[in-house]
Formats: structure tokens, C-alpha cells, sequence
């Protein structure tokens, strides 16, 4: 299904149910599809659930190349408040992390699940800044360099990296304190991509958080131990 938001159409899959409606936002690269495991847990419980494909990702129209996480925000406001959700639960994975902490700390969300969420600065050590001096180097000198970017930098239109660009260069590390729904972040212990040291940072600056470590699991624990995942979710969600 698509809804038009400000002339363009997004995807949507929702199966109505009862109870808090629940919202769930993808990682870069990936779509509503990806969340297909915790989509089918809420709507076989009976429960109001809805995923997304932000724009640039599957069936969405491809944003700008001015587009920030802040229009991605701001774009998911309005679809919650097209589509009548109100004030969701919400479970976000990687980039869609980003999209729900600005959410949050706006109040927009009633409760929050991160797992394996991106947004906050990352720590850059020497072999970050030389990689980055090399490649400047090159743009300079106008010698081409096949190997830069990550495979997700790689795959994209010309539009859609400086999309990317934008979204990964902006941290939200100072709307951790302004976030006061309950919050609850659920890591992998071998994430690779946003290490777990993140995931503590979040708890100690959200003030009513918790952290769940999966052991084992990489940068998509929700896929790599489901039923714990949305046992643990289910749970945490649970209506009165």
C-alpha cells in the first residue's frame, strides 16, 4: 500500500488490530520487508502494527539529494499522523534508529526499542583519519579510487550517496537526555557496525532505558535470534 506524503508516495504494510499501534523502522539498505519476522509476531497477536519503506528504500520514491535525517523525521511524523497512529510503539533497527530518536526526544513516541540503532558519533582513530587524508588526496590529485566507501556507499545513485553522506556525518548524541518514553535497547554483542559501547552510552543519557545483550549476535540480532527477540519485545510492549 502507498500513502502520499507532500506529493510522493511511500509503502507502507500495516494489518490493523487492537491496542497501541506499533511502528516499525528499517536499517539502511533494507525495507519493510526486513522487519517481516516482528511484523508477523505483533499481527498474529492481534495487535496494530505497521512497517515502512523510508524514502530511497524499496517501493518508496527516491528522495533529493538534499534530503537530511531530519526530512526523514519529519516524513515519518507525517505519515504517523496520516495514517492515524497516534502516538506509536516503536522498534527501530540501525539507520531507522536515527529517525526514532529525533522522534522521541520531540515526544512523538509512547514506548521505544532500539536495536542495534546508529546515530550517535562514532569513535575515529588513526587509521579513520588516514583513510580520509588518502582519499582527499586522490579527489585532489583526480586519481580514482575504486575501494572507497562501504559496500552500503557502493551500491547507491550518485542522489542517493550524498543522501548517505548527509545521514551518516550528523550525531544525535545530544538527544539522548531530551528522550523520557520508556526506552529499550536490545544489542548484539558482536555488532560490528554500532558496537555496543553505543548502546551503553544510550542507556546512561536516556533517562528511563534498559539494555538487553544478545550473545553471539551481530548487527542484526532481531533476525538472528527472533523468537528471543520478539519474546522480549512482545513483553516490553505489553498493554495493560
Amino acid at each position: 500500500m502507498f500513502v502520499e506524503i507532500n506529493g510522493q508516495n511511500v509503502f507502507y504494510e500495516r494489518k490493523k488490530g487492537k491496542g497501541t499501534p506499533v511502528l516499525l523502522l528499517h536499517g539502511w539498505g533494507c525495507g519493510a520487508s526486513t522487519m517481516r519476522r516482528i511484523f508477523d509476531c505483533f499481527a498474529n497477536s492481534g495487535r496494530d502494527v505497521t512497517a515502512i519503506d523510508f524514502p530511497g528504500h524499496g517501493q518508496s520514491f527516491t528522495p533529493p539529494e538534499t534530503f537530511t535525517i531530519f526530512d526523514y523525521a519529519k516524513l515519518t511524523q507525517n505519515l504517523i499522523e496520516k495514517l492515524e497512529l497516534k502516538k506509536p510503539d516503536v522498534i527501530a533497527h540501525s539507520f531507522g534508529g536515527r529517525v526514532a530518536l529525533i522522534l522521541a526526544a520531540e515526544g512523538k513516541i509512547n514506548r521505544l526499542v532500539l536495536t542495534d540503532a546508529a546515530g550517535l558519533k562514532p569513535r575515529r582513530g588513526f587509521k579513520y583519519h588516514f583513510k580520509v587524508t588518502l582519499y582527499k588526496l586522490k579527489r585532489k590529485l583526480k586519481i580514482a579510487d575504486n575501494n572507497a566507501g562501504s559496500a552500503d556507499y557502493k551500491a547507491l545513485s550518485p542522489a542517493m550517496k550524498r543522501v548517505f553522506t548527509s545521514v551518516v556525518n550528523t550525531f544525535l548524541d545530544d538527544y539522548l537526555d531530551k528522550i523520557k518514553c520508556p526506552t529499550l535497547l536490545i544489542w548484539g554483542d558482536k555488532d560490528r557496525d554500532t558496537p555496543v559501547r553505543m548502546a551503553k552510552k544510550m542507556k546512561k543519557h536516556i533517562p528511563d532505558s534498559g539494555l538487553v545483550v544478545f550473545e553471539n549476535c551481530g548487527h542484526f540480532c532481531f533476525l538472528e535470534d527472533t523468537l528471543k527477540f520478539n519474546a522480549v519485545v512482545t513483553e516490553f510492549f505489553k498493554e495493560d
